[in-house]
């Protein structure tokens, strides 16, 4: 994301923030290399791992993404400031928003091939996920052959889910067939512990339930929160039941329709033993209660389908940055040219962006309910509400900052003060209070320990942005040759690297090695053959002038970062 003087002179180029900016960039290829070696929902899993590799995602998860808005709320200021509204429009436009619609048709296809070759990488290994993306999809000769092969039927992804699971609740009844005679355990149950008969009675047909009972099924079996198959198909069609089969229909990619689901309900009823209640059969598919229950699913899968991967940060700045244009046109006509210096550049700072930080941060992980330590995610067509302010606090700090900055006065001189105690201090704390409790429990009370994490977590936050601003003006206050390049080529690297990390985790996971030599291997190959093709076919080449603007061989470039 490169931004150069219209007219063609040389321009001040903050060397230091612009390495940082790509340092935070980069570290998204360390961040999903160490995701295949700990037990996280990751589609790759390695054969070694390590708790410690847990502990480093949630520590670069903390606060990665927070200092890229910052420095790219900095740099979209600086753009503003030199060239004009219009001009920062157009450059955010060529270099944000194109790549962005140009990454949906290419590289998010891209990551599901790979993710697809990971699935029957961990087949050949004879995990049986491959036998379960084949069930999944409604193949039933390739489930056969699988099966005849010797494939494990009965085998599960990181949720315990099955095949039969998926075969179930994708209503694929041939499959379900094919996979009882192949020695499936029909109770077999997920992590949640649900069987297939849950799951097809909450979202699949009165077929498939039928089929289910038929072959030995158990009915009165129980899932976590209490509930039997015929619990889960009873709750009340409303607004907060259709979003949560909304939300699974979505995460789960699965081909059904709301509307169908509820109307199959009252016949699953039947199907389990129960009686429907009268409300069930009242409710006409053509009522102005089920249109809005579809228009609220509609609308919900806006926010939670999938849609930009982890190109989800480009639309996000696409968000802001038309959000700045409205502070841009208020400080035009107001004539203001700065904050004052003391909100910005003095410790006070943190008395408004602390509190400004925390109220979406209680929000993350559904309020405390879901274990976690930073943001949340957000990939969708419309970004959660909470998660857009909280970047957006971000994103204009950077550019308040860079107003500022004039007084020649600068954030992070005790670097070396912040930076240890984050890292040594808070964020121990940190994932004490909010991923893994024990002593916390006993000392802060049970309505607080939310709030006390997530204070913690945002103070985590900008500990970490102020001194890692401060040490890169210790390292890069001067221009670094490799540091430059670095720099130029991290907006390529990160965008193609996802692809190419789950290739690569995926042939290497059942190597019988330390995790702490497979992930170094993982992250420097990746980031090697991203380099090498950089340089041979992105950097002098319409592909670079797309993402970075023009480069000329042997010629310094004279632009600066955005």
């Amino acid at each position: 994301m490169d931004m150069s003087n219209s007219d063609g002179k040389e321009a001040a180029r903050y060397h230091d923030l612009d390495a940082l900016r790509a340092v935070a960039m980069l570290l998204g290829i360390a961040l999903h290399g160490a995701l295949s070696f700990v037990p996280f929902p990751w589609i790759v899993q390695d054969s070694e791992q390590n708790s410690a590799f847990g502990s480093f995602f949630f520590l670069v998860h903390g606060f990665r993404m927070p200092v890229f808005f910052v420095m790219s709320g900095f740099f979209t200021a600086m753009l503003w400031r030199r060239r004009g509204l219009f001009s920062t429009l157009k450059q955010r436009f060529l270099r944000v928003f194109l790549p962005c619609m140009v990454g949906l048709v290419s590289i998010v296809p891209l990551n599901h091939m790979a993710g697809e070759f990971a699935l029957m990488q961990r087949d050949t290994a004879g995990s049986g996920s491959g036998l379960i993306a084949l069930a999944r999809g409604g193949d039933l000769q390739g489930v056969e052959a699988m099966l005849a092969q010797g494939a494990d039927a009965n085998s599960q992804l990181e949720d315990q889910s099955s095949a039969l699971h998926w075969a179930a609740v994708s209503n694929h009844r041939e499959i379900v067939k094919a996979l009882l005679a192949g020695g499936a355990d029909i109770n077999i149950q997920s992590a949640d512990g649900g069987t297939a008969l849950h799951w097809a009675a909450f979202l699949g047909e009165p077929e498939t339930v039928e089929l289910l009972l038929e072959s030995g099924a158990n009915p009165k079996l129980k899932n976590n929160k209490g509930e039997t198959p015929l619990d889960t198909a009873l709750h009340p069609w409303g607004e907060e039941v259709a979003g949560i089969a909304g939300f699974l229909v979505e995460i789960m990619q699965l081909d059904a329709e709301l509307a169908q689901i509820e109307a199959d309900r009252p016949a699953v009823i039947t199907a389990l033993g129960g009686r429907v209640p009268e409300a069930f059969t009242e409710v006409n598919p053509e009522t102005p209660e089920e249109a809005k229950a579809a228009t609220d699913a509609w609308v919900m899968g806006l926010f939670i389908k999938d849609i930009f991967g982890h190109l989800w940060f480009l639309w996000f700045l696409c968000w802001l940055v038309m959000a700045f244009s409205l502070y841009a046109l208020l400080a035009t006509v107001t004539r203001l040219k700065s904050l004052p210096g003391w909100l910005i550049l003095s410790p006070l700072r943190y008395v408004w962006l602390l509190p400004l930080t925390l109220l979406p941060q209680l929000v993350m992980h559904s309020g405390g309910e879901q274990p976690g330590f930073g943001p949340d995610t957000s990939t969708g067509w419309l970004p959660f509400p909470h998660l857009l302010f909280y970047y957006a606090v971000f994103f204009f700090f950077g550019a308040f900052y860079h107003d500022a900055k004039g007084s020649g006065k600068e954030i992070g001189r005790r670097w070396w003060i912040s930076l240890p105690l984050a890292i040594f201090v808070i964020f121990p704390l940190g994932m004490e209070l909010s991923v893994a409790p024990t002593w916390s429990l006993e000392v802060i009370p049970e309505g607080l320990h939310h709030l006390c994490g997530s204070a913690v977590q945002v103070i985590f936050a900008w500990l970490m942005i102020f001194g890692l601003m401060g040490l890169f003006r210790v390292l890069c206050a001067r221009e670094r040759r490799w540091m430059r390049y670095i720099s130029d080529s991290s907006y390529w690297l990160y965008l193609l690297h996802l692809p190419l990390i789950l290739v690569a985790q995926s042939l290497v996971k059942d190597w019988p090695l330390s995790p702490f030599l497979k992930f170094p291997l993982v992250c420097g190959s990746v980031t090697l053959v991203l380099l090498l093709s950089y340089q041979l076919f992105v950097r002098y080449t319409p592909i670079g002038t797309f993402l970075n603007g023009p480069r000329k061989r042997g010629i310094r470039a004279l632009s600066s970062a955005g």
